[in-house]
């Protein structure tokens, strides 16, 4: 919509709505987030606790609660929970997963340093091979845990339907991904390689709630 005014001294200005583009990423990252506050409050609330036992049974072996971790790594989990949701904006936007040190020039944690915590700082790295990409932290200068974000870009030939939990999100376009979020102890094995299948290296799987029934990170061929 344009308002002009005809007295002098007085220029035309023009007021254009925001992009619908820019208005999806918009919706598209508070529906994202509010979905993830819902699993922080799910994962800490009483009623999760009461049936904990059961929720253990549907485990796997390298599969674990972010809740009985220690509060350092429970932090970790919630800010690379975040900056994953950052990193999938870029995607969307740009078409490429955006490096370590782009999300830390623009100041998301974990991968920009906060001055004002303590513990191990780390350095990142994004390793991609096919429709699979890691970003990947390791400890430096102390002990500590590394982590591991696995993300694995959908399969155009077989597209599937998303499923609301924490194993899938999706980007603007529709894509689904799957994601998951590992920790180990740091070591000097700790591979500089891209990994499909962390559970045969040593990894764990954390959640915040529950683990999916419905999948579960195996290695699949091809790119």
């Amino acid at each position: 919509m344009t308002k002009r005014h005809t007295t002098a001294g007085i220029r035309d200005v023009v007021i254009a709505p925001p992009s619908v583009r820019h208005e999806l990423l918009t919706v598209v990252r508070v529906a994202m987030a509010i979905t993830f506050g819902v699993w922080l409050y799910l994962a800490n609330s009483p009623f999760a606790a009461s049936g904990l036992d059961v929720s253990r049974r549907a485990l796997l072996p390298y599969q674990a609660f972010v809740r009985d971790r220690p509060v350092d790594e429970q932090r970790m989990f919630r800010e690379l929970q975040v900056g994953l949701l950052e990193a999938e904006t870029v995607r969307s936007t740009s078409g490429h997963w955006p490096t370590a040190d782009a999300l830390a020039s623009d100041g998301i944690e974990p991968f920009a340093v906060n001055p004002a915590l303590k513990g191990p700082r780390y350095a990142w790295r994004v390793l991609g091979d096919g429709r699979f990409i890691n970003y990947v932290g390791t400890p430096t200068g102390g002990p500590g845990a590394a982590w591991l974000l696995l993300i694995q870009e959908p399969d155009p030939a077989a597209p599937e339907q998303f499923r609301a939990d924490e194993e899938h999100h999706q980007l603007v376009d529709g894509s689904v991904l799957h994601v998951s979020t590992w920790s180990r102890p740091d070591s000097p094995a700790t591979p500089a390689t891209l990994t499909r299948a962390p559970q045969f290296e040593g990894w764990t799987q954390l959640y915040a709630v529950s683990a999916s029934s419905a999948h579960a990170v195996v290695p699949t061929a091809g790119p």
